[in-house]
């Protein structure tokens, strides 16, 4: 019996490695959308890369590599640029409260393929301050609007905080927060990495613990 799938959200602020975190996932293997456009940080040499040029082309093809026996994992880079161009989009073809209509429906429908998606899903994004109901500030997935604030996190079974500290001799480690210290909005299963705090920033390193751990 196949293991089940996690979805996966790699979070923080720009400069921290999010995207730089996916160079180790297998290339023949690996689904990678880019709807940020940017070159890869890396050497690109996966099979599967497409540059959508919206949210919509870029939700299509999260349906479309869902169906494909040979992919395994599947990485949508970024939720933030995606939902920026759903906002542009809902702002083009609604007015007044229509807008919001349309983007918090949308961001629902994408949410909804994440938390039920057939294959292990990779999904960076920025994150935001915000203030929680019990007036704690909290570090958590950026989105506009006020109706998905802070909720995001939840549809997903995984989120990795990506972060830097400087080493002794003044070089740049790169690594994963994997549960929440109260502030940031990172969760890891107690069953994987064996309770650590951090790891390596390396999402292959991800699915190897997965494999190991559910197989």
């Amino acid at each position: 019996m196949p293991r089940e799938n996690y979805s996966v959200a790699i979070v923080g602020s720009s400069g921290r490695g999010k995207t730089y975190s996916l160079r180790n996932l297998d290339p023949k293997s690996t689904g990678f959308i880019n709807i940020e456009g940017k070159p890869l940080p890396f050497k690109n040499e996966f099979k599967y890369y497409y540059k959508p040029k919206s949210w919509d082309e870029a939700y299509k093809k999260l349906i479309e590599l869902a169906k494909k026996d040979e992919i395994k994992v599947v990485v949508l880079d970024s939720f933030s640029k995606y939902v920026d161009s759903l906002l542009s989009t809902a702002r083009k073809i609604k007015r007044n409260y229509d807008i919001w209509n349309y983007y918090n429906e949308k961001i629902g429908e994408l949410l909804y393929i994440v938390s039920r998606y057939p294959k292990d899903l990779f999904i960076t994004a920025h994150t935001e301050m915000i203030e929680t109901e019990q007036g704690v500030m909290e570090e958590r997935i950026a989105v506009k609007g006020k109706e998905w604030k802070g909720l995001i996190e939840k549809e997903f079974t995984i989120v990795n905080y990506a972060d830097i500290k400087i080493t002794d001799d003044s070089k740049r480690d790169y690594f994963f927060r994997l549960n929440s210290d109260g502030v940031i909005s990172a969760k890891t299963p107690p069953a994987l990495f064996e309770e650590k705090e951090d790891i390596k920033n390396d999402c292959n390193i991800i699915v190897e613990e997965l494999n190991r751990v559910l197989n």
